[in-house]
């Protein structure tokens, strides 16, 4: 039906990264750990999503980021960060 292709589509929003937060999880088998990293994205309607991103994109987003947020889904896939004139 029509919700599928919605929720297919890939989307670029305008967004702002509000939040960074990260869980530490431990193996039951071992005692290996293992961290997810997830950021949370407002756009300008005042909605916020919150996507599981890769170590090294967490590294480079900061709260306050603004930019363009490409998803698809759950699944975050790209955020280009507006270079603002310093």
């Amino acid at each position: 039906g029509s919700e599928m292709c919605i929720r297919d589509r890939k989307l670029t929003v305008p967004v702002t990264v509000v939040a960074k937060r990260s869980d530490v999880h431990r193996g039951i088998e071992t005692m290996h750990t293992f961290t997810s990293y997830y950021v949370t994205f407002q756009v300008e309607s005042g909605d916020r999503m919150e996507f599981e991103i890769s170590d090294t994109e967490y590294g480079m987003l900061a709260e306050g980021d603004s930019g363009e947020l490409t998803f698809q889904g759950t699944r975050y896939l790209n955020f280009q960060r507006n270079e603002s004139a310093e």
